[in-house]
């Protein structure tokens, strides 16, 4: 039996209130993640959670290089950094923390919902329209990018790659909670006498469920990043 969530209204918005939970224990993971990695920086006696960041940093930096090249700032490594860590811990948060009671769910992935993973292609889209103005100046950009005879297609294009971006992270992470919570009822439903069966399978599908949720971090930030060059790259290596 499925389960249902509380509804909020914000300025009228309905908002789920377990997605909305979930969405503020990400932002203090991750905050208080990269205090942890960067509390105590050092250039000759770096602790392993410095390197650990500096890792991350060169990860994230060579997809940004990977698909912008030249045109490549710190702003857009930033940008990807975040993104990435914020679409990391919100993808694995409801793997261990699918909390229902009288189905009803207080907490669950925020990117196992549509509209968070709309709310992250939008806000891609909205900072590369920025990034692109800020590259090429607010008439130029406009111009070379939507005053053309193939406008309307551009259009499209743009729409559907919104759409795919937030759909394919979605799809995943919904499936992934939806299996776990499947084999989590299974493995309970004749108590105590299938837990040797239902606790192997079910960590076998936590570690799966890790393993895909960095992987659409991954191809979230990816694609972003291929977005983002069609908008500022031009300019860049003109320069």
């Amino acid at each position: 039996m499925g389960s249902s969530s509380i509804t909020l209204e914000l300025l009228g918005i309905p908002i789920a209130l377990n997605v909305l939970i979930s969405l503020i224990a990400t932002v203090i993971v991750v905050s208080l993640l990269v205090w942890w990695m960067t509390r105590r920086l050092s250039v000759t006696d770096p602790p392993k959670s410095q390197l650990a960041f500096e890792y991350l940093v060169d990860f994230v930096g060579n997809i940004v290089r990977d698909q912008l090249g030249a045109a490549t700032k710190s702003k857009y490594i930033g940008l990807s950094l975040a993104l990435f860590l914020f679409i990391l811990v919100a993808n694995l948060l409801g793997l261990p923390f699918l909390i229902e009671h009288d189905h009803i769910s207080y907490f669950k992935s925020p990117t196992a919902e549509l509209a968070g993973t709309l709310a992250l292609a939008v806000m891609m889209n909205i900072i590369s329209h920025i990034f692109g103005m800020q590259a090429k100046g607010v008439g130029r950009y406009w111009k070379e990018t939507y005053l053309v005879p193939t406008m309307p297609i551009k259009i499209i294009e743009e729409l559907i790659n919104l759409l795919t971006l937030a759909m394919r992270l979605f799809g995943n992470i919904f499936a992934g909670e939806i299996l776990l919570a499947l084999v989590a009822s299974m493995g309970n439903s004749f108590g105590v006498a299938t837990w040797v069966v239902g606790i192997p399978i079910q960590m076998v599908w936590q570690g799966f469920s890790i393993f895909i949720g960095a992987i659409q971090a991954y191809v979230f930030v990816t694609l972003s990043m291929v977005y983002l060059a069609e908008k500022v790259e031009i300019e860049e290596v003109e320069k």
